[in-house]
This record gives C-alpha cells, structure tokens and sequence, in this order.
C-alpha cells in the first residue's frame, strides 16, 4: 500500500525568509573582497565560517531548487538556516521564520507507518526556542523541551541498541539544562536553581554531578547567594569527592565576589599556569584581565587582552571587553574599536566552523 507523499511547499515560499543587511556589522566586514564567491558550495561556506553567505544560501536553494516532497533536505537547510542566522546574531529573524513549522508535535510530522518524526532531532530542540522567542511566549518553550524530553524517554525505553540509548539520554540531560537556561532568561533564577538540583536525584554519573554543580555555582552567584553557591564547592550529592577540575576553577569567582581581587588574581594565575588544556587557557586569561581591570591595574589588562588579540583569538567576549578597556583609556575609542574591527576581518586564520563575522554590538559600536 502506497501512502501520499507529504507536501511540505508551505517551508518554501520565498515571503517567509527575510532579506539579509549588514548594518548591524562593522564596515571592515562589509569589505566585498572578503566575501566568497557565490558559486560556493554550502559545505564549504560553514566550514569557513561564513555564514552570512550561507544563510543566503540554504533560503536560496529552499525557494528554487528544492521538492516540496523532499523533507530530508528541507529540514536539513531549514536547519541550516536558522542555526546560522543565530550565530549572525539575527536570532529575532530566526524566530520569525521558524514560526513557518507551526506545530512540531503534529502527527503530520510523523511517519506514516513508523511514526519516526520526520524532522531532525536538532532542528526540533531549536525550533522550540526560537518558536518560543517568535511567539512571545518562553512558558511555550519551556513546555516543548518538555514534550521533547517525552520522545526521548519513550525512545530510551524501546531501544535495543546501548549506542542509540546512550544518544537518547544524552539528549534528554541535554533537554534538562535548556529548561534551566529558558528559566533564567525569563528571569526566573531561583525557579532555575531548583530545576538543577532536581536534575541531581537519582543515579548521576560523578562527572555529570559536577558539571551541575558548577552550574549551581555559577546561578548561585549570579543570585548573589554567595552562601549557598558555596556549599556545592566541598562536595559532591554522595559527599564523595572534594573537588573538581569544573569546581576548583570557580574559586576565583568567589574572591571577585567578596571584593577580594588581589587573591582573586592570585587563584586565577595559578589555575591558569597549571592548566593542560590549551583550548581553556584563552578563557583563562580573560578572566585574569577581567579580575585585574577591576583591581585598577588597567594597563595591564589592556595588554593581556591584546595579547589573545594578537595570538589569533577574537571570541565575542573578549573583543566586547577589549572595547570597555578602549573606552575607560581614552576618548578615541571608536577609533581603536574601528583599528580592532578590521583588524580581525582580515585575519585568514578562522575556520573549522568558527565565524568570521562580528556585529557592532560585539564592539560596542
């Protein structure tokens, strides 16, 4: 017995996807040189990090060149779509456009016969942002990752194959955290706090304990609960271990919060010297120059941010801080920011995914 191919054309119409500007972008990245050729496959866009052009892209090849039957590649660069237009900080466009889906739990979603969802798990869990973000409404959201988090335990629950259930529960703690996020970006810290907690009973693997820990620390102070923040750094739910890479890295925060940044520098140093992992010491440093800006050593952070500057890195907080430092040194500090800006658009070492475009508020412009 044949079923009906599903009709997915209402995704494809070119009204729902919005123009893109750069006037929310410095002029050094408006530079037309810097842009790829528009015969660019998309792969190649995202592994540049160019993803304005392939944003540009997924909506062009989504109105031209795409069967309204085909859901595999529709949702495919629908995901693509949206995921790039909030990496360009268009998440507001995004929102707009993800509304296109409508209702992701729709039985018309699923497969007729399998009833497997037909759309990709990613662009599910990101439509339930955006689409909470687009309607106004985070209590929607919230709701979603919860009907999600449904899913998930029904597919761990009939899977057979350890691989594919270990993916499940992945998920599902995923799903865990975005509710914590939702919570705090509706302002609703202390509701978030106790999400976390409730995510801590019952079996938890030890590293995962403490990664909920940290964040527990991180909500906590960011409270004001200096107290409370402080009882999760000693010990695990079990009260088995006394200290973490995830915890011991926190310390610092707790000087800096007491006002105390001449020990707060001092911790942070000594983490710094005595981390492995080169991929952590950038983040490191920032916080150092963070903690010694506040310490009135100006100088000195301007030039441990110039530094990371200088070696390659240009992630959004360290280009925004950088910018405050200009503007408490000088008056001309749009100056330094615009040097700054085309500074990093025309470095050709990005890539592996990394974007290559800043916005103006990265450099508070």
């Amino acid at each position: 017995m044949e079923y009906p191919t599903k009709d997915f054309s209402y995704i494809l119409r070119p009204d729902i996807y919005h123009p893109l500007t750069q006037l929310e972008t410095p002029p050094a990245f408006r530079d037309l040189s810097l842009n790829p050729a528009p015969s660019t496959p998309l792969p190649e866009l995202l592994s540049t990090g160019q993803f304005r052009p392939a944003a540009i892209t997924a909506a062009q090849l989504l109105t031209n060149s795409t069967s309204p039957s085909d859901y595999v590649q529709i949702f495919q660069l629908f995901y693509v779509r949206l995921i790039c237009l909030t990496l360009i900080n268009a998440t507001p466009l995004a929102a707009q456009e993800a509304k296109a889906l409508e209702d992701l739990g729709s039985s018309f979603y699923r497969h007729p016969i399998s009833h497997a969802h037909l759309v990709p798990w990613e662009l599910r869990v990101l439509a339930v942002r955006l689409q909470g973000i687009g309607f106004a409404d985070a209590r929607r959201g919230i709701m979603g990752y919860y009907d999600l988090a449904s899913d998930a335990r029904s597919e761990i629950l009939t899977s057979k194959d350890n691989a594919e259930r270990d993916t499940w529960k992945a998920r599902l703690e995923d799903l865990g955290i975005r509710v914590a996020n939702t919570l705090v970006e509706m302002g609703d810290l202390e509701g978030a706090g106790r999400h976390l907690e409730s995510l801590r009973v019952g079996p938890v693997e030890k590293e995962q304990d403490q990664l909920l820990r940290a964040r527990l620390i991180l909500l906590n102070l960011r409270i004001g609960d200096l107290t409370a923040a402080r009882a999760y750094m000693g010990k695990r739910k079990d009260e088995e271990d006394a200290g973490s890479p995830y915890i011991s890295a926190l310390e610092p925060l707790f000087s800096m919060a007491e006002g105390n940044y001449s020990d707060a520098i001092s911790q942070l140093s000594t983490l710094e010297n005595d981390e492995p992992s080169a991929a952590l010491q950038p983040l490191y440093a920032q916080n150092l120059a963070v903690f010694l800006l506040y310490n009135g050593e100006i100088a000195k952070a301007r030039s441990l941010l110039e530094s990371l500057i200088s070696s390659g890195h240009s992630f959004p907080t360290l280009i925004f801080n950088l910018s405050t430092i200009f503007e408490l040194c000088t008056d001309r500090s749009r100056s330094l920011k615009m040097a700054l800006a085309e500074k990093i658009a025309k470095r050709d070492d990005v890539g592996d995914g990394v974007g290559r475009e800043r916005g103006n508020v990265d450099f508070k412009l």
